[in-house]
């Protein structure tokens, strides 16, 4: 065989063709390789221009999304720092989007927001309230992408069919029903003497230490009230008359269900709402609450003067804990649970609202025509993701009815002054019993009518502040007033009597 050497620069030009193994093969002991250094600095060069050509092809950068502001409705603005800081988390993932929180927040009343929705405003999520007669404005949830239905603790698919009689879901909420209290000042109510945590176990009990702190009350310059009540619809006629009853054998939430649809007499002796009207009448006679309590606005008046501590004790649902202590960090509240037993009642039950199966975050229908509608899912279905939903009830201490990915470490001002000693082994009131159930209102909402007069009965039936003055002055019983709130405001609303 014939001896031939191949210089370098041959060898690497055979290399870049893809000839180079061959030569090697028929000549490898031939071969002479002397410049080692310089072999592997060309071989470099060939990489540098490898490199060179893969820069040449790549494609243009994707350009950024264009920025968008979503507009999320909000009723609680008490709870909004909580929400924003959430809300945080989703912009910081996604740069070009802004979440602002409109609605109550921005100082309009109830009324002013009505008339801005009339005017064509609606927001990119909703809160909404759903019912017969204005389920058809807002997305059926079940035809989106939305992928969390699962994690309710109750088919959540099929829940509102149950109360509203047709198919779909319109509102989600992952949290439980309100939770209702007696919250008040510890400082204060130790100043008085008292100690209902230790001293309040029946429904008599209570009623003692209303009449002991009012009297009390009395015998201080700097305090308005011990019991203090204003005018909300929300509570003072839509809920109370489900709370107060629950003290009592006969006004159990099944007896509330039967009579407001209609399967017993709703006006008769025994109907369990006789018994909140009773109360009222009782504690404003004896001076428990302000006179004329529903002419006292609830937010000026009313919280005003709790959170001022110019009155003790108040009736509430969770969000007065959060205005307190919004106002003045350091103040002590502790809580009672709201229906001590009254002679034949067992257990002690404590109220909460049911779990808010149509009232919850939706969707206006016509966001679907709007361009940011991708958008727009895509927050929803992040906002009632695990992880979102854990920290927005952690920050403000409320129950779930959704199953998260971690345990909740619940904290917040009702949950520790009051909650967490309810029905728990080795709480205060670990035989207490949270009352959850369906409400007669929410129950007869398959039967509501087409031509309803009211679309939230609650402060619009105009009947209210006669009905009020009369029973809590002594010119109208109790049974008068449940004949003109079944003929005015029941017989016209729903179709009864109707399945509970």
């Amino acid at each position: 065989m014939k001896q031939e050497k191949i210089s370098q620069r041959h060898f690497l030009r055979l290399s870049a063709l893809g000839a180079a193994g061959a030569a090697l093969a028929s000549c490898t002991q031939e071969v002479e390789v002397t410049r080692e250094v310089e072999i592997t600095r060309e071989v470099e060069v060939i990489k540098e221009v490898e490199v060179e050509k893969v820069v040449e092809v790549t494609a243009e950068p994707t350009p950024l999304p264009e920025p968008v502001t979503l507009e999320v409705f909000s009723t609680t603005p008490e709870y909004d720092k909580a929400r924003e800081q959430v809300w945080a988390i989703y912009e910081a993932m996604n740069p070009h989007v802004s979440i602002e929180l409109v609605g109550l927040t921005e100082g309009l009343s109830q009324q002013q927001m009505d008339a801005k929705r009339a005017g064509g405003w609606y927001p990119a999520i909703d809160q909404v309230s759903v019912d017969l007669n204005n389920a058809e404005l807002y997305v059926n949830l079940l035809e989106t992408d939305f992928p969390w239905f699962d994690r309710w603790q109750y088919d959540v698919r099929t829940a509102s069919e149950g109360v509203l009689g047709i198919p779909g879901v319109y509102s989600l909420n992952p949290e439980a029903g309100f939770v209702w209290s007696w919250m008040y000042h510890a400082d204060l109510m130790e100043e008085a003497g008292l100690d209902p945590r230790s001293d309040v176990k029946t429904w008599d009990d209570l009623k003692d230490w209303l009449d002991a702190g009012t009297a009390w009350a009395a015998s201080r310059d700097d305090i308005e009230f011990f019991w203090d009540w204003g005018w909300s619809p929300f509570l003072v006629t839509m809920h109370g008359p489900e709370i107060i009853p629950s003290a009592f054998p006969d006004g159990q939430r099944d007896r509330q269900r039967a009579a407001w649809t209609g399967q017993i007499a709703f006006t008769g002796a025994d109907s369990p709402y006789r018994h909140y009207w009773e109360f009222l009448q009782e504690a404003h006679q004896n001076g428990w609450v302000p006179e004329k309590f529903w002419l006292r606005e609830w937010e000026p008046d009313h919280e005003a003067n709790i959170i001022a501590k110019r009155s003790v004790v108040t009736l509430h649902g969770p969000w007065i804990w959060n205005k307190v202590l919004a106002e003045d960090p350091s103040a002590q509240l502790l809580g009672l649970p709201t229906t001590p037993p009254a002679e034949g009642q067992d257990p002690w039950v404590s109220a909460m609202s049911p779990p808010r199966v149509t009232a919850g975050y939706g969707l206006d229908k016509r966001i679907l025509e709007d361009p940011v509608y991708p958008e727009v899912q895509e927050a929803l279905n992040w906002w009632l993701s695990p992880e979102p939903v854990r920290m927005y009830a952690e920050s403000i201490g409320t129950l779930l009815v959704y199953e998260t990915d971690e345990p909740l470490e619940l904290e917040g001002a009702q949950f520790d002054g009051f909650i967490k000693e309810v029905g728990q082994p080795g709480g205060l009131w670990e035989d207490v019993v949270w009352e959850a159930g369906q409400v007669g209102f929410n129950v007869a909402a398959k039967c509501l009518k087409e031509d309803a007069p009211y679309t939230a009965w609650q402060r619009e039936y105009p009947g209210w502040f006669d009905i009020l003055e009369g029973v809590c002055t002594g010119t109208m019983d109790v049974q008068a007033a449940l004949a003109k709130i079944e003929d005015e405001l029941l017989n016209p609303m729903w179709d009864r009597p109707c399945g509970a």
